[in-house]
C-alpha cells in the first residue's frame, strides 16, 4: 500500500513540473497555485531528503509572483525571456540542444516512447521539451513501469541534461520563479535517481541469493 503511495507521491511531481514548464501559465493556474490545497501539495515536498531548502525557495519566488499587480502578463514576459529567446539570449529547454545528443537523434527516440506510451506532444511541441520528458516520465511512474525502464529513461534522456538547463537558468535568473521550479524538479530527479537505484540494487541482490 505505501509503495503505490510513492508512486502517486512521484507521478504527480513530474506531472505538476510539467504543466508549469510546458508554456506560460494562465490566470487560472495561477489561481490555482495560490490555492491552500497546492500549497500544502508544495509544503509537503519538503519531505523529501535534500528538497526542504529548494522548496523554501520556490516558495518564496511563487509568493513575490502572486503579489504583481499584473502577474499573469509579467510571469508571461518571464517565461518567455528565459525559455523562447533562443541561447545565449535565452535558455533553451529541449534535450536535443545539449552536447549528449543532437535534436534529430532525441527526438527521434521520444516519439517512439511516446507511442509506445500512448502521449503526443500538444499544441505541436517538439518531443524533447523538458515538460513532455517530465510527462513521459510521470505516465511511466503512474504506469509502473518497470524500474529499470524508468531509471533507464530518467538517467539517459533527463538528468544527462537536466543539470545544464538548471545551470543556465539560475545563471540567468537565481531568485526567478522558473529558474527556482527547475532547480527544485532537477534536484527531485537526482533523488529519484537515487532512489531508482537502491531498488534496483535490493531486486538485484535478492535475486543473486536466489
Amino acid at each position: 500500500m505505501q509503495h503505490n503511495h510513492i508512486y502517486q507521491q512521484r507521478a504527480a511531481v513530474y506531472q505538476w513540473f510539467s504543466q508549469l514548464l510546458f508554456r506560460e501559465l494562465n490566470e487560472e493556474q495561477l489561481t490555482s497555485l495560490e490555492s491552500g490545497e497546492n500549497r500544502k501539495w508544495l509544503a509537503s515536498l519538503t519531505a523529501i531528503p535534500g528538497l526542504s531548502f529548494d522548496i523554501k525557495n520556490l516558495e518564496r519566488s511563487l509568493a513575490r509572483v502572486l503579489r504583481r499587480e499584473d502577474r499573469q502578463l509579467e510571469l508571461a514576459a518571464d517565461f518567455a525571456s528565459l525559455f523562447l529567446l533562443a541561447p545565449p539570449g535565452g535558455v533553451s529547454p529541449y534535450a536535443g540542444h545539449y552536447p549528449h545528443t543532437t535534436a534529430a537523434e532525441e527526438r527521434r527516440e521520444m516519439n517512439v516512447l511516446l507511442v509506445e506510451y500512448g502521449l503526443t506532444p500538444h499544441e505541436n511541441e517538439t518531443a524533447d521539451h523538458i515538460a513532455v520528458q517530465l510527462s513521459l516520465m510521470a505516465r511511466m511512474v503512474a504506469n509502473k513501469e518497470k524500474l529499470s525502464a524508468q531509471y533507464y529513461f530518467l538517467h539517459h534522456h533527463i538528468m544527462c541534461w537536466a543539470p545544464l538547463l538548471r545551470e543556465s537558468c539560475l545563471h540567468r535568473d537565481e531568485e526567478g520563479f522558473y529558474p527556482q521550479a527547475v532547480n527544485v524538479i532537477t534536484h527531485f530527479m537526482r533523488e529519484d535517481e537515487l532512489y531508482l537505484e537502491s531498488l534496483l540494487m535490493d531486486d538485484f541482490y535478492l535475486s543473486s541469493q536466489s
